[in-house]
């Protein structure tokens, strides 16, 4: 089995992660073999909003995978940082997925001894960067400088997490990289972590096998904007977007296509007119989640299915995202492409199913009488109560709702699913899949009473006996919500 290495670079990368984590606690699956997915975010500002959300969705995706154990449908991914995967106790080495970086926390000008050259390199120094760059504060990043950002992140190669990636890699190993072109950290790391990816280094163990390695990455064109504070010197220019976008595309066209250099590139963008609050960073840069995001997370699924044919002697595969069709600003599964739909719709689908019954229905189970809600072979009704449901799962499927809810706040918005839901109605969730709700001698087919039902009955018929509880509870609902969302999507 294999691993996928993926570095998501900047605040895009972290939104991306986060949408990845919530597909693969679904039920979508890698392809070709791969079974663990390793995230390294690679992000100066530790403060950041995004990465420190991002990494607690890990962390607590990896506590509920830990509880239920392999092969399970939900939570069936393993997601290891580098230290369980080197299961090595190394202090430096970060155990939430957060990538070393070093002398970030300083200005840049400190950054490179400005005060300490002699005349005639500080007079070279100055026709390359503007006096505003030698003050920027790199504790939040670099704001939107990729000038700036490109000499701090050339030394990302020496930290210890570098080389314990490095050690870490096996043949058939891949590498997928997430970054942003329109910004200052993801436009300026992605080029530089591709080149060091592609330099053999006698001095770094298994270069040789990383230069040959399988590498695919997804670059995200301008799809928001940052609201304008009217505050002078504001350090992020939406205006800039596009231009800056502009000649990074002409550097990749003859640094990285022409030289062959990525097997699977992917582009994703928007014209939408979504504003996010102005931040310069840390626990104010929380931007809303975005469709485009849970599109990236998809891209890296797509680069496993098309692994065999990357790579070698083949050119760089290019993609990009496309909808079947759109009617307003509203996108619902129906407008999505076939095998996006085929990869989304039921795994999605049985989630929010899960969080709405949880929500809505879970009293009515704990009340009704059947084997579900017995300790033998079923679930103990002081499970609920335990740390395994209250402190990790349901706080990740609260994580899973806020994301859900932010895809639906944008301009171009994800909004599938309906809330307008109690017991009785709970089946009638998908917009454009309704359900009789029942009524004068009709029946009701949109009753949750179905699900606690047929969880009973799989209960009764011991299945899932040798499972503990954790993973009992899981394997159950999701034989439930399998068959109740298959039956509407059909």
């Amino acid at each position: 089995m294999a691993k996928l290495y993926v570095f998501g670079i900047g605040g895009t990368g972290s939104r991306v992660l986060k949408a990845l984590t919530m597909l693969l606690a679904s039920g979508v699956k890698l392809q070709n073999g791969f079974d663990t997915i390793v995230p390294l975010i690679i992000d100066p500002d530790a403060a950041n909003g995004d990465l420190n959300r991002t990494s607690d969705i890990l962390t607590k995706y990896q506590s509920i995978y830990k509880s239920v154990g392999e092969n399970n449908n939900l939570f069936g991914t393993k997601i290891l940082t580098l230290k369980q995967l080197t299961n090595e106790n190394i202090p430096t080495v970060s155990d939430h997925f957060k990538f070393g970086m070093t002398n970030t926390g300083q200005k840049f000008g400190d950054f490179i001894d400005y005060n300490g050259l002699d005349q005639v390199n500080q007079a070279l120094i100055d026709l390359l960067f503007s006096k505003e760059n030698l003050d920027a504060d790199m504790t939040v990043g670099f704001k939107g400088n990729p000038n700036i950002g490109s000499i701090v992140l050339n030394k990302f190669t020496e930290s210890t997490e570098y080389k314990e990636f490095t050690s870490s890699f096996n043949p058939g190993d891949a590498i997928f990289i997430i970054n942003s072109i329109f910004g200052g950290t993801g436009a300026s790391g992605f080029p530089l972590l591709l080149k060091n990816l592609r330099d053999e280094k006698t001095s770094i163990v298994n270069s040789d096998k990383i230069k040959r390695s399988t590498i695919g990455a997804i670059t995200y064109l301008p799809y928001f904007k940052v609201a304008d504070t009217d505050n002078e010197g504001q350090a992020i220019d939406s205006s800039t977007f596009f231009s800056k976008s502009k000649a990074a595309l002409s550097y990749y066209q003859h640094a990285i296509f022409e030289n062959n250099a990525i097997d699977a590139f992917y582009y994703l963008g928007d014209h939408s007119n979504n504003n996010m609050p102005y931040a310069e960073g840390k626990s104010e840069q929380k931007n809303n989640a975005h469709f485009l995001e849970l599109a990236g997370a998809l891209s890296i699924v797509d680069f496993t299915k098309d692994i065999n044919t990357l790579g070698g002697d083949n050119p760089s595969t290019i993609k990009e995202f496309g909808i079947e069709q759109h009617n307003g600003s509203s996108l619902k599964l129906e407008h999505l492409g076939e095998w996006t739909k085929s990869e989304l719709s039921l795994p999605l689908s049985k989630m929010v199913l899960l969080s709405k019954f949880l929500e809505k229905s879970k009293t009515t189970l704990l009340n009704s009488k059947g084997d579900f809600n017995e300790k033998a072979n079923g679930v103990d009704p002081q499970f609920y109560n335990q740390d395994f449901y209250t402190i990790n799962f349901e706080k990740f499927i609260s994580y899973f709702d806020e994301w859900i809810d932010e895809m639906k706040s944008n301009d171009i918005s994800f909004s599938p699913y309906h809330n307008n839901q109690d017991h009785n109605t709970l089946l009638d969730f998908i917009t454009g899949k309704e359900i009789s709700r029942g009524g004068f001698l009709k029946s009701n087919h949109a009753t949750a009473d179905k699900i606690i039902k047929q969880a009973h009955k799989i209960a009764k018929e011991k299945t899932y006996d040798a499972e503990v509880t954790e993973s009992r509870f899981l394997k159950i609902i999701d034989d439930v919500l399998t068959e109740q969302v298959t039956n509407i999507l059909n």
